[in-house]
């Protein structure tokens, strides 16, 4: 069978037969809202700029057509698997694009989240991918770039999501803010003058190692104490389960529920929560003097209920500006974060008259 080839880097060379198909692509009923694909026509007058953004997660890639307005104009989505190969990977997320591509002409950039480490001018990844190690085994920047003939980009999810809520989210107004995500764990970006700080070789801040409370050397891997043990979306989870051992709550959203609905355990969990993220949050005020905080992640789904708890415990530990906290608010756009940040950057960097 013929075989084509994807890359001309030596590190991103990747082989596939021609006409492989893959295993299995659910059809669309199988897919999570809101990541059944839509499609929305171009308006009259010509072809708008528009990016394709990609977010690679552990089990859902989340791929959509972006305007210079932050819009998402149509959506796909391909399941994988921690066991993917690479060149399984490639084949079904291009196969996508492809698709996304035809329909909507005028695509200038391609932005790519991914859950690691990638270096910014080779776009392949260092150190470790848990999620899905087949990602270390090529550049998707440089394949997807040769593959549709547009330029490309990769770039750490955490990274990526932040530049969108940068551009087109709730960091809108601000000039200096932090993201946090709240999930498995603890991830996100900051934001100064504008820009969002990643180190020299693409890592992001790591701001669930951050130590709250070193004693606790029963959450010390890897840091004792660190926050993304005391306050991310599955400590809360397993805080509850520790004071309530036989309930059947198995996710942050049903915890928040019963705190919303009354529960006084669970109200305890998500106060000591919100107290921890603010004490966090308060470092960080008074080191980089950031205007607000938002909070991403399943956690920030709780609204008000919950980001107005941590903006009180803010205050208690904020010395630079004691009559002027950070303010704190979820983040704006949810499950398209990573496709909306990503195709941001890529437009930014590569189509900047596309801007609004």
């Amino acid at each position: 069978m013929a075989c084509r080839l994807l890359g001309a880097d030596p590190a991103a060379m990747v082989w596939l037969r021609a006409g492989d198909r893959a295993r299995h692509r659910p059809g669309q009923d199988d897919l999570p809202q809101p990541w059944k694909a839509t499609q929305r026509a171009h308006p009259q007058g010509g072809l708008m700029v528009t990016a394709i953004g990609i977010d690679i997660g552990g089990s859902l890639v989340k791929l959509g057509v972006v305007d210079g307005s932050g819009k998402v104009l149509a959506r796909d989505a391909v399941p994988v698997h921690r066991d993917i190969e690479f060149a399984e990977f490639v084949h079904l997320v291009t196969e996508a694009t492809e698709g996304l591509r035809k329909s909507h002409p005028g695509i200038a950039a391609i932005g790519i989240g991914v859950p690691g480490t990638p270096d910014p001018e080779t776009g392949m990844l260092n150190g470790r991918c848990p999620a899905i190690p087949a990602l270390l085994k090529g550049s998707l920047s440089k394949l997807f770039s040769i593959r549709f003939g547009v330029p490309a980009v990769v770039r750490n999810d955490a990274v990526s999501a932040t530049h969108g809520e940068m551009r087109h989210g709730a960091g809108r107004p601000f000039s200096r803010f932090a993201l946090l995500t709240l999930g498995t764990g603890i991830g996100g970006s900051m934001v100064i003058d504008r820009k969002v700080i990643d180190g020299p070789d693409g890592l992001p801040p790591q701001f669930g190692c951050i130590s709250l409370d070193p004693a606790r050397t029963d959450i010390a891997d890897p840091v004792p104490g660190m926050v993304e043990n005391l306050a991310s979306a599955r400590a809360l989870v397993n805080r509850y389960r520790q004071l309530q051992p036989d309930t059947d709550a198995r996710d942050a959203e049903t915890v928040v529920d019963l705190a919303k609905a009354g529960d006084a355990v669970a109200l305890q969990v998500v106060d000591e929560v919100a107290r921890w993220l603010g004490q966090m949050i308060g470092i960080m005020s008074n080191m980089l003097n950031i205007e607000a905080a938002i909070i991403g992640g399943g956690l920030s789904l709780a609204g008000p209920f919950f980001t107005d708890r941590i903006a009180k415990n803010v205050r208690d530990f904020v010395l630079l500006k004691p009559g002027r906290p950070p303010v704190i608010v979820a983040a704006e756009h949810g499950n398209d974060a990573g496709v909306i940040g990503t195709a941001a950057l890529a437009l930014d960097m590569f189509a900047p008259t596309a801007k609004e």
